[in-house]
């Protein structure tokens, strides 16, 4: 047989394939995304979800396999937080997936879930530091650090809260004045 003869006979298989495959009964890719947009109105008409069920599956992939954690301590020398202030923990030594602020020592959740933190406060010789984990506004757990003798004390506090995204965490002195050691002093959390 010769090469011609085969040539043409495999010409001839594969353009029956070609065929069989433009006349295929499967959606084009444009029938799909009709359909998908269909879905996508209906689900948000029906109250299905609260946002668009397009930019929530596009988030959600994004954000699906990203770690969080950050650790931070007070930075400088010692100091103290009024009531209602935030105690700033400056020096970052940890910050993956970027939700802590240094600057204003507020956490902003990159992604919906569920979150441990904790924080440890030493307070000066003859002072106290009581702080608050702080959600969106709303203190939500307290860490009560008193000393009434000649030595330094260390408290820590943990909570496991759910956030959404956006979410914002930070720490805050509730009452007085809180004297914060800088040195001894962390705030931290992670993603679970």
């Amino acid at each position: 047989m010769s090469s011609s003869v085969i040539l043409l006979g495999l010409s001839a298989i594969l353009g029956n394939v070609l065929a069989t495959e433009k006349a295929s009964p499967q959606p084009s890719l444009n029938s799909f995304r009709n359909d998908y947009d269909s879905v996508a109105k209906t689900c948000l008409a029906v109250g299905f979800v609260k946002n668009d069920c397009k930019s929530n599956q596009v988030q959600d992939r994004r954000t699906r396999n990203m770690n969080i954690a950050f650790d931070a301590k007070a930075k400088g020398s010692d100091h103290t937080v009024s009531k209602g202030n935030t105690v700033m923990f400056g020096d970052v030594d940890l910050n993956i997936g970027g939700g802590y602020n240094a600057v204003k020592g507020i956490f902003t959740a990159p992604k919906s879930g569920v979150y441990v933190f904790d924080w440890t406060t030493m307070t000066l010789n003859n002072r106290y530091a009581l702080t608050s984990l702080v959600l969106n506004g709303k203190r939500l757990t307290y860490n009560h650090c008193d000393t009434n003798s000649n030595i330094k004390m260390s408290c820590s506090k943990m909570a496991v809260v759910k956030m959404m995204t956006g979410d914002k965490a930070w720490i805050v002195s509730f009452y007085g004045t809180s004297s914060i050691h800088s040195k001894y002093s962390s705030f931290s959390g992670f993603m679970m």
